[in-house]
C-alpha cells in the first residue's frame, strides 16, 4: 500500500530550481537539518520534495537510506510508527515495542536517514492524535544522523522543531508565468496548436488560474481532448469544477477535492467559511488582517 501510494519524481517540473537548489544545500549541510515544505493544497510540495530527494547530491550523502512517507495513509502516531518500520524493512519480534525498535534502529544507522514526512497535516490534525504524533516527531528528530523533510498544508511546520522553511511566510510560491506557461505547454503536448490568438488565450487562463501547479496540470490535460477555446468557455463557466481527471476525486486529480480537503483539516465551516467565500474576492485580500479580521 505505502509503495503505491508513494508517486514517482515528475517529468514536468518547471520554475522550482531554486526552491530545490536551497533545500538540497540545507540537507547537505552538517548541522541538524529539518526542511518543512509549507503551503495551500495543488502548491506542488510533493513534487518539490520528490525532486529534492531525486538531486544527486542528497543520493550520496543518504544513498538507500532515503524513506519517504505518504502520510495520507497514517492517522495517528502508532500507525506512522508501524509506516517507518515497514519501509526502513526493521525486523520486529513478537510482543516487542514498535517504537523501541524503531528508535534502536535510528540510534544504530551506520550512515545519515532521511525520512519525508508526506502530507503531514493528515495525522497533524486528526482527532486528539496531535500530542502523540508530535512527541513521536520529536524524539525522530533528536537522534543525529536523521534529517527529515515535511510536507503540509498550513503556515508552520509541525512541532518545536527548528524548521527551515521553503518559500516565504506563506509556504512555496505560486509559479511565475513563464515556467507555469512551460509546463502547460509541456502537459498539454502536441495538440496545442500555436498561434498569437493561443498565446494570448493561455495567459489569460493561467493569469485566471493564478499559476497554482494542480490548476496547470489538470487545465492542461483538458486541451489534449478539446480546443483550447471551448477550454476558456467551460472555465469561465463551470470554474474548479472542471478542474479534475478521472472518475474518482483525490487531492491531486481535483482541484475542488482539494480545497475541500483543506477546509475539513482546518476546520472552515458556518460563519467563517462565508467570510472566507467573500475575502476570497478581494485581490489584496485584507489590509493590516491581523487587527481588522477580528472585527469583521
Amino acid at each position: 500500500m505505502i509503495a503505491s501510494a508513494t508517486p514517482a519524481v515528475p517529468i514536468v517540473f518547471k520554475g522550482r530550481e531554486e526552491l530545490v537548489e536551497k533545500g538540497v544545500a540545507i540537507l547537505c549541510q552538517q548541522a541538524l537539518k529539518f526542511v518543512a515544505i509549507l503551503g495551500a493544497g495543488g502548491m506542488g510540495k510533493t513534487s518539490l520534495a520528490l525532486h529534492i530527494m531525486d538531486s544527486d547530491s542528497v543520493k550520496n550523502k543518504f544513498g538507500e537510506r532515503c524513506y519517504f512517507i505518504p502520510c495520507e495513509l497514517f492517522e495517528d502516531a502508532e500507525s506512522l510508527v508501524q509506516g517507518l518500520i515497514h519501509i526502513m524493512e526493521v525486523t520486529i519480534q513478537e510482543n516487542q515495542s514498535k517504537q523501541k525498535v524503531l528508535f534502536n534502529h535510528l540510534q544504530s544507522a551506520h550512515g545519515d536517514l532521511l525520512i519525508v514526512f508526506d502530507n503531514f497535516e493528515t495525522p497533524w490534525n486528526h482527532g486528539d492524535s496531535r500530542i502523540a504524533v508530535k512527541n513521536l516527531l520529536e524524539k525522530i528528530a533528536k537522534y543525529g544522523k536523521v534529517s527529515l523533510i515535511v510536507t503540509m498544508r498550513g503556515p508552520d511546520g509541525p512541532g518545536d522543531i527548528p524548521w527551515e522553511r521553503l518559500g516565504d511566510q506563506s509556504g512555496i510560491p505560486t509559479l511565475s508565468p513563464v515556467p507555469a506557461k512551460q509546463a502547460f505547454k509541456t502537459f498539454a503536448g502536441i495538440k496545442l496548436q500555436s498561434s498569437a490568438d493561443s498565446e494570448s488565450q493561455i495567459n489569460s487562463l493561467l493569469y485566471q488560474l493564478e499559476y497554482v501547479p494542480l490548476a496547470i496540470r489538470l487545465s492542461a490535460q483538458h486541451v489534449k481532448k478539446i480546443p483550447l477555446e471551448a477550454l476558456i468557455s467551460m472555465w469561465e463557466k463551470d470554474k474548479t469544477s472542471i478542474l479534475k481527471e478521472g472518475r474518482v476525486p483525490g487531492r491531486l486529480t481535483s482541484v475542488s477535492f482539494s480545497i475541500d480537503l483543506s477546509l475539513q483539516i482546518f476546520k472552515i465551516e458556518g460563519k467563517i467559511l462565508n467570510l472566507l467565500s467573500v475575502i476570497s474576492f478581494l485581490p489584496d485580500g485584507i489590509p493590516f488582517w491581523v487587527k481588522n479580521l477580528p472585527q469583521m
